[in-house]
């Protein structure tokens, strides 16, 4: 099978199916508009999730975890939107849902699910930690969803693989997948974003968080750009650029950051990986 065939047979799929594949949750999205009702109260948000069980399991799971939890255990939705607020649940959520959609029964496609999660949960949790620690705290939901989705183009295409080996025996090499992957997954995830009306602002991040300039004003795209250097410099879900120097980059120095804030997140990246794979 040729590239061109391949991403005509992908073409197809997100024009015919783009809404049936689990990308993205219905729950999930309902919430992020929830979360913008200046009405909006806890029983809502409860009410809503727990339409669907599984994600209410998983938003617990994530409320439960090590970067999110405090000194006691959460059992309940109330309980979690008490301790995190609408607005971050509303993130868990949407965290909580991106992660039932990485998984596959085929190996090819599962290892590099696995690789894409790595990079989407420190993506996510390390913008929102860095957006605050320059004290933009009001941004920090909108920096995580960012660092969480801005690669949804590569779990949509890795999804519509996994249905085309499933459905029409489909074989693809990595090398094939690889090209598929670097050609199209920016497009794909803007237009996947516009179809489902998730905020510009994601779509636009998806599109352009590989462009060679960026407007170093928007600190949301420059902290889910710099995430996106961290993970290449240290290996998440990749291979490792040991001599990268972040504090040199643009996006670093967009967003104000020291040297030691930068060393703080490299730190801190080991234990978001193992946190990631703990989820699944």
């Amino acid at each position: 099978m040729s590239e061109m065939s391949l991403k005509e047979l992908i073409d197809e799929r997100f024009d015919s199916d783009s809404q049936h594949l689990p990308v993205f949750n219905r729950v999930a999205l309902e919430l992020q508009k929830l979360k913008e009702s200046e009405t909006a109260t806890m029983k809502d948000v409860t009410d809503l999730i727990m339409k669907d069980q599984a994600l209410t399991s998983r938003i617990l799971q994530v409320s439960n975890s090590s970067f999110y939890g405090g000194l006691r255990q959460v059992d309940t939705l109330s309980g979690a939107v008490l301790r995190l607020g609408i607005n971050k649940v509303a993130s868990m959520a949407m965290m909580a849902a991106q992660l039932m959609a990485y998984q596959s029964k085929h190996e090819t496609i599962t290892k590099r699910l696995v690789l894409l999660w790595e990079r989407a949960y420190v993506c996510a949790t390390g913008s929102r930690w860095i957006i605050e620690k320059v004290g933009r705290r009001d941004q920090a939901e909108s920096a995580f969803l960012s660092g969480l989705l801005h690669d949804i183009g590569e779990l949509f295409l890795l999804k519509v693989l996994d249905q085309l080996i499933e459905d029409a025996d489909v074989s693809v090499t990595d090398v094939l997948i690889d090209e598929v992957l670097e050609v199209m997954h920016q497009d794909m995830g803007y237009r996947l974003m516009l179809k489902w009306e998730l905020p510009k602002l994601y779509a636009l991040i998806a599109r352009d968080h590989h462009q060679d300039t960026f407007d170093e004003t928007d600190s949301i795209m420059a902290v889910t750009r710099l995430l996106d250097l961290v993970c290449r410099k240290l290996g998440v879900g990749q291979e490792e650029h040991p001599d990268m120097v972040l504090g040199a980059t643009a996006e670093a120095q967009a967003l104000g950051l020291k040297e030691i804030q930068l060393a703080e997140l490299e730190v801190m990246i080991e234990d978001l990986v193992a946190e990631a794979n703990a989820m699944l």
